[in-house]
């Protein structure tokens, strides 16, 4: 295998300050939702070119064929573990293959100016990261096991820049530094008993539930995918760059994500009136339009017959 894409020194690079460990975006069952509802938008010989480029991926055998979370489906749970996997390559043994500055772009909110949005600092960032994933699946010269983990990387960053929080930092005179995704802002996390996750970046993170049980991420796909049809977003469906969604998350972050928190106020001792329902019913959404996107995406990569 050619690892020279995942060399120590590049990751040791990318790692210079990385994205705190609770900055997970969706947790595993919302990207295994967001795999789910990609599966159930292809068509079998789509799924099974999928599939064969994700058997040849290094934690097939060692980590993926076992795992308790799977399910009965083989490809889908080939989905929902290469959707996870960048997670997974926060911890060793998989370190090599994790870069934590690829989950997220920091589109600077300026509080004091307005909520003036300024474009990111030049930085290892999401956007480019998936792009050269993207790229490199398309280029013969590169291996199969190198492919399948940009593969596993196109799958997950495809859900996480549909989490606002994934792609701003707002900053304000009490966070002159910037929120850090929201990482930075506590707030009660009533979806997790780990006050790990009791700031707003877990709280966003945690919206679907965390249950990782395979029942329920394939009934909650099914309930979002009823909830929110392909139909509803056939205009959002004609942005096809990552970029392009990270743009709209900005916008999420700005009307829904920050509605009602003081900037200036970094300990939030609950949840404004009204808080919690909006951002779950914009976290279905997301995770419904993030499926889609990703199921077109591969629909591109692994063109027919």
């Amino acid at each position: 295998m050619n690892r020279a894409r995942w060399s120590p020194a590049l990751v040791l690079a990318a790692a210079v300050l990385a994205c705190p460990p609770g900055a997970l975006a969706w947790n595993p069952k919302g990207h295994r939702v967001v795999a789910t509802i990609a599966y159930r938008q292809l068509d079998e010989p789509t799924r099974q070119k999928v599939a064969a480029i994700l058997r040849q991926h290094p934690a097939y055998r060692k980590l993926w064929l076992d795992r308790a979370t799977n399910g009965k489906d083989e490809v889908l749970n080939l989905f929902w573990n290469a959707a996870t996997f960048p997670d997974d390559a926060r911890q060793d043994p998989w370190k090599t293959y994790g870069v934590s500055k690829a989950h997220y772009v920091n589109y600077r909110i300026l509080a004091e100016q307005g909520n003036k949005v300024e474009p990111p600092l030049k930085d290892v960032n999401i956007i480019d990261s998936y792009e050269e994933h993207l790229a490199r699946i398309r280029d013969a010269g590169v291996g199969d096991e190198d492919r399948a983990v940009d593969l596993s990387w196109v799958f997950h960053q495809a859900g996480d820049i549909h989490m606002p929080l994934h792609a701003v930092a707002r900053f304000s005179k009490a966070l002159p530094e910037g929120d850090r995704g929201g990482n930075a802002v506590k707030i009660p996390n009533p979806r997790s008993t780990n006050d790990r996750f009791n700031n707003l970046h877990g709280y966003w993170d945690d919206l679907l539930g965390s249950d990782e049980d395979a029942g329920l991420a394939t009934q909650l796909a099914d309930e979002l995918v009823a909830g929110h049809p392909p139909a509803e977003f056939a205009d959002a469906l004609k942005k096809t760059t990552i970029r392009d969604w990270a743009e709209e998350s900005v916008q999420l972050a700005l009307s829904t994500v920050y509605n009602g928190l003081d900037p200036e106020m970094p300990n939030v001792a609950a949840a404004p009136d009204g808080y919690d329902a909006a951002a779950e019913r914009l976290a279905r959404r997301q995770v419904a339009l993030a499926g889609y996107r990703l199921a077109e995406e591969l629909k591109r990569l692994f063109p027919g017959p």
